[in-house]
């Protein structure tokens, strides 16, 4: 199973938000996936090589797309982002959030190689109850995008810290180092963030009512799983 993984901060109605987006696919997909989404972008965005045209929520989800559409003008972004979650429900992929707006929170990514932040501890326990529930037999691999050196090496520190020395059964579903790769050249990456800018929003999705289609197609792929004695969601807030 591969899980890719964005992070995005965003202020919305007034609130300072800070988001991880994850997608999860399995690897016997993937390499399919990957060529529908070339071929996508090909079509409908020009794309010579994969790592043209690079899908970005930031670009795609903009004012000034939604305004086009409304006004009866093609927006080639806002139609490849909707094949993206086609494609995405074609090879049975699901969708993972972690928003919060508490300030303390709000880094994501922990400064300490010895501590991983609490939304990424919340991400991996949730990627872990996927593993557990339709993928028991395989392991999972963590992508990122490419930072930079230190950024990308604090980042595999901290992980592999918690994976290794937090009590359970991680080395059954997770591979404990992560992969980095430019997101240019990687789908998943690109989903990802996709996922990642559209799920900052359930903290107000009236906010932005034109995104709400889009919302729900992040939901409609998000993973669920008993816990205790009700349904645990992968779209979730995270508090101190």
């Amino acid at each position: 199973m591969l899980f890719f993984i964005d992070e995005t901060w965003q202020e919305i109605a007034g609130h300072e938000v800070a988001a991880l987006g994850g997608v999860a696919i399995r690897q016997t997909s993937y390499n399919a996936f990957c060529r529908e989404v070339f071929a996508m972008k090909k079509h409908v965005l020009g794309a010579v090589e994969l790592r043209d045209a690079e899908l970005k929520g930031k670009k795609c989800f903009a004012n000034r797309a939604f305004r086009k559409r409304a006004a009866g003008t093609r927006s080639k972004l806002l139609d490849a982002a909707d094949e993206v979650f086609d494609i995405l429900a074609k090879y049975g992929a699901r969708t993972f959030v972690i928003w919060t707006t508490d300030p303390t929170l709000s880094s994501l990514r922990s400064a300490q190689t010895t501590e991983l932040s609490k939304a990424y501890k919340g991400l991996l326990y949730d990627f872990r109850a996927l593993m557990r529930g339709a993928a028991a037999n395989r392991l999972g691999s963590l992508n990122f995008d490419q930072r930079d050196l230190g950024s990308d090496e604090a980042a595999t520190c901290a992980l592999q810290n918690f994976l290794v020395r937090t009590r359970g059964d991680w080395d059954r579903y997770l591979l404990a180092v992560p992969s980095f790769t430019v997101s240019a050249v990687s789908p998943g990456l690109q989903a990802a963030d996709l996922v990642a800018y559209l799920g900052a929003h359930h903290c107000s999705p009236g906010t932005r009512i034109e995104l709400q289609p889009f919302l729900a197609r992040v939901k409609s792929l998000q993973y669920e799983w008993p816990h205790g004695r009700g349904i645990r969601q992968s779209i979730r807030e995270v508090k101190a």
